[in-house]
Parts: C-alpha cells; sequence; structure tokens
C-alpha cells in the first residue's frame, strides 16, 4: 500500500509540473498588451473612411416624388424623411447643408453625395438612405391602370388592389408579372396565395418594380409599348396596336383624355431618340387623320404638363421655399400655403420679384388686410421669388444695432434671391 501511495503522489508531483508548464502558452501576456493597441488601431482605420450604405435596388435611380428615410450616426438633426422635390433635391433645414440634388442617382451613388456634403459639418459621418416611399407602374388587366405610391413592406397584391383589382379572378390573378429594375422578370400566382397562403407567391415590392396583370412585360414585348403620364385620367403604359397605326388621338382616349388640372395645348411628344414635339392635343379631334396627329413608335411617351406655377418664398413666414401652385395663385393664397406669416413679419415691406422682365412688385400687407386693398394681392407667375421681411430680434442697442443685425441675418437670402434671378 505505502509503494502504491509513493507512486500515485509522484503521478500528482508530475501532473502539477505539466499543467504549470501549460499555462502560460494558453494565456501569455504579450498579445494581451498588443490587443488594446490593435483595437486601437482599427477604430482609426475605420473613422478615416465615412461608411456609406444604401438600401435599395443597385438599378433602381431616385425620381422625383420618391421618399427618402434618412439616418447620420451621432447627428440626429441631419436625420429624417425627406421627399424628392420638383428639382431632383432634397432640403435639409441646416442652412449650410442647403440643397443636396438626388433624382437620378442610384441609392448608393446618393448616400455618397449626401456623406459628402454632410461630411463638410459632421466629422466622418456614417449615413443610411432607404427610399421608403415610391411609385410602382401596374399595367395591364386592371381596372386602373397607372402609378400608385407604395411603401415599404408593400407587396404585390397591395399594387394591385391600389390599382382597382382585376376583371376576372380565376384567369388574371393567376398571371401576374412583376419586372425588377434590372430588366428581370418573374410570373406570380397570386389566386394560389388567396386561397392556399403560398406567401412566396406575394413578394415585397422594391423601387424600380413593374407590375403587370396577365400579360408578361418582358424586353422583347416592351418593343411595342408606349407611355402616357402628366395630368391624365389614366397614366401608365400602352400596346402599340397590332392590326393598324397608333396615333396620339389613340394614346390620349387611351388614357382617359387630361384632368381638369391639365394642359393638353401644350402637351408634349417625346420619341425614343430624345426628340421632342409640342402638340396641341385639342386640335386633334376635328382631323383625327392630319399629319399633326402622329403615328407613335415602340418607346414614346406623351405628357400632358399641369397648370402649375413654380415660386419660391423667402423671410417671415412660417415654411419658405420653393412651391408648385396651380396657374392663378395670387400673393395671399401662397402665403397660405407657406403655413401663414410669423410674428415677427413687417407687413408694409413684401416685395415679388420677377425675373422675366426684371422688376420689383411692392405689395402691402397692411392695406391688404386692414383695407381690403386687392392691388396688393397679385396674381404670381412662373419663377416669382416672394420675399416679405421679418423684425430683428430685440437687442437692446438702439435703432443703429437693430439696422445691423438685420442686414446680417438675411445676408444669405439677399444673396441668395441674387443668384437666383442673374
Amino acid at each position: 500500500m505505502k509503494a502504491s501511495q509513493a507512486r500515485s503522489l509522484v503521478v500528482i508531483v508530475v501532473a502539477c509540473f505539466v499543467l504549470l508548464g501549460l499555462c502560460p502558452a494558453q494565456a501569455p501576456a504579450e498579445p494581451e498588451l498588443e490587443e488594446p493597441a490593435a483595437l486601437a488601431e482599427a477604430e482609426e482605420a475605420a473613422l478615416a473612411a465615412p461608411a456609406v450604405e444604401g438600401t435599395a435596388p443597385a438599378a433602381y435611380r431616385i425620381r422625383r416624388g420618391d421618399t427618402l428615410s434618412i439616418s447620420v450616426l451621432g447627428a440626429p438633426e441631419y436625420s429624417g424623411s425627406h421627399s424628392v422635390r420638383a428639382d431632383g433635391t432634397i432640403l435639409f433645414s441646416d442652412d449650410m447643408v442647403g440643397a443636396v440634388e438626388v433624382a437620378g442617382k442610384t441609392a448608393t451613388e446618393a448616400t455618397e453625395t449626401l456623406s459628402r456634403q454632410i461630411g463638410e459639418y459632421v466629422r466622418n459621418p456614417t449615413v443610411i438612405l432607404t427610399i421608403s416611399r415610391f411609385r410602382v407602374m401596374v399595367i395591364g388587366d386592371v381596372r386602373r391602370p397607372g402609378e400608385y405610391e407604395m411603401s415599404s413592406g408593400s407587396r404585390l397584391l397591395d399594387a394591385v388592389n391600389q390599382a382597382g383589382g382585376v376583371q376576372d379572378e380565376e384567369r388574371d390573378l393567376a398571371a401576374v408579372y412583376l419586372t425588377k429594375a434590372d430588366g428581370s422578370e418573374r410570373r406570380y400566382n397570386l389566386r394560389d396565395y388567396r386561397r392556399l397562403g403560398e406567401a412566396d407567391q406575394n413578394p415585397l415590392l422594391e423601387p424600380g418594380d413593374r407590375v403587370s396583370v396577365a400579360r408578361a412585360v418582358s424586353r422583347a414585348r416592351d418593343r411595342g409599348e408606349y407611355k402616357v403620364s402628366g395630368a391624365v385620367k389614366k397614366p401608365g403604359r400602352y400596346w402599340l396596336k397590332d392590326d393598324d397605326d397608333t396615333r396620339l388621338s389613340d394614346a390620349i382616349e387611351e388614357a382617359g383624355r387630361w384632368t381638369d388640372d391639365g394642359n393638353p395645348r401644350s402637351a408634349r411628344l417625346v420619341r425614343a431618340d430624345g426628340s421632342e414635339t409640342v402638340v396641341d392635343l385639342t386640335a386633334l379631334d376635328a382631323n383625327p387623320r392630319s399629319e399633326r396627329n402622329a403615328i407613335l413608335q415602340a418607346g414614346d411617351e406623351l405628357i400632358v404638363p399641369r397648370n402649375c406655377t413654380e415660386v419660391n418664398i423667402l423671410g417671415g413666414v412660417k415654411e419658405p421655399g420653393q412651391y408648385m401652385v396651380p396657374a392663378g395663385t395670387t400673393l395671399l393664397e401662397l402665403i397660405t400655403t407657406a403655413g401663414g406669416l410669423k410674428d415677427n413679419a413687417i407687413l408694409d415691406g413684401c416685395a415679388v420679384v420677377r425675373s422675366d422682365p426684371p422688376v420689383r412688385i411692392p405689395a402691402d400687407l397692411k392695406r391688404l388686410f386692414q383695407h381690403g386693398d386687392m392691388s396688393q394681392n397679385p396674381v404670381l407667375e412662373h419663377r416669382d421669388v416672394v420675399f416679405v421681411p421679418e423684425r430683428p430680434p430685440q437687442t437692446g442697442g438702439g435703432s443703429r444695432t437693430s439696422i445691423i443685425q438685420s442686414i446680417t441675418d438675411n445676408a444669405w437670402r439677399y444673396l441668395w434671391l441674387y443668384r437666383y434671378i442673374f
């Protein structure tokens, strides 16, 4: 027994030495000292280049009317939802960043542009851009073909329902084609989705998607399509006739003719090669076979403009900026559209600056409000700029200080106004 105990004791002692010898190899002190330095180096490298993220199909290019959700990590003042305006820009409330051109860019390109401009005021910004609202074209055997606004999370059936549903559920819902921004196309069976709950038959929609019910829209078929857009009752894509020429009068009838705010006398026919012709659609009814009733070709687009006027309003209103307003809009109507006057607005110093020809039209809002003088409420014209002066904040330094403060506060507006006109 004693010999056995002695052997056991020797084994235990040897094992202890082995364990003690292995411990430094498992947890060396040197790497522990190097790890913080490696982390600091990685962090410095990450800060050297701003992160650029964009979530949208790579082939999709941002359009006017899209809504972008923008997050700038660590800078919430630049984060929020922004609609792409008629001039193709989004406008930050920050006077320094201002307008950023995004229309026509991919999500990645727009994110890089935002990163550069915001990077002038935020160190190494991380910008995340998503297209939260976009328009999807729905054509085919639906009750109201046209373009419809969709949001993140909308699915194929939502687009079909927005277009009024289908004519024949048994036939039409079984063949719904979804064309992606890159031109790829797939057929879905929404009838099976409704009956059997097959979720893969009702996919999520993405910017740039196009839906066609009961007919394919592959590139081979695209060669026989034309488009009608603008102020028409049923904007969308239509097929050229197989048995006869398709003329301008046929196209406008297919699209339900123009809406009440449309301007058919100034319609534009944009050919597939990029050339444009101004067309008076009202003159085509009298003689459908005249030369002015042009024959359409694949890829052509007929655009009916709206009777809208582009104006800008600056200064003492609650929501200054650029507006697209109906033709005939007056100064007072524009002020109402811009949220009304601020408390510090100077009523008798308002002016309308017209660029063609250059002229300044004074407008005394005090006389308009107190005496009903309608001569102080002019009808606005295209590209007019309205300026409503503001009283500067009280500084306690007398009238000279107030004048200097007023010039300082409004200098950027005067510079912008000069640049806009000249």
